[in-house]
């Protein structure tokens, strides 16, 4: 008996966690939701649409001239960055690049042949 009360226990916390999952993902038709979803900032969210990384009809839809999102894309899209074409992933990507360091070309006029450190 003690054992079914410990499982009809986990039932009901699981019942609790599905609900409040639903009201999360309920709530993420937003930009401002999506992007604080995400860890960016809404700008970003409208680069994002802008530049097709987020896709019309698979991550949001228009009603009007208003975004909404859809959730399960954008859940998908949080909980599986390398999976497929995904904005995070290129995000992420991009900050590993080591940027070429040069100098100004003004500068360079001024310098000459000097050698100059940029480090």
């Amino acid at each position: 008996m003690y054992l079914e009360e410990i499982l009809n226990q986990i039932l009901h916390k699981l019942d609790e966690q599905q609900a409040l999952l639903q009201v999360t993902l309920n709530s993420l038709t937003t930009s401002k939701a999506v992007a604080s979803f995400l860890g960016v900032s809404p700008r970003t969210i409208q680069l994002w649409v802008k530049q097709k990384k987020l896709q019309d009809g698979k991550h949001y839809y228009r009603d009007g001239k208003r975004l909404v999102f859809i959730p399960a894309a954008i859940l998908e899209l949080k909980n599986n960055p390398y999976k497929g074409v995904s904005p995070l992933k290129e995000d992420i990507q991009k900050d590993k690049t080591p940027k070429k360091k040069t100098i100004n070309p003004v500068a360079k006029k001024i310098l000459g042949d000097l050698k100059v450190s940029n480090g």
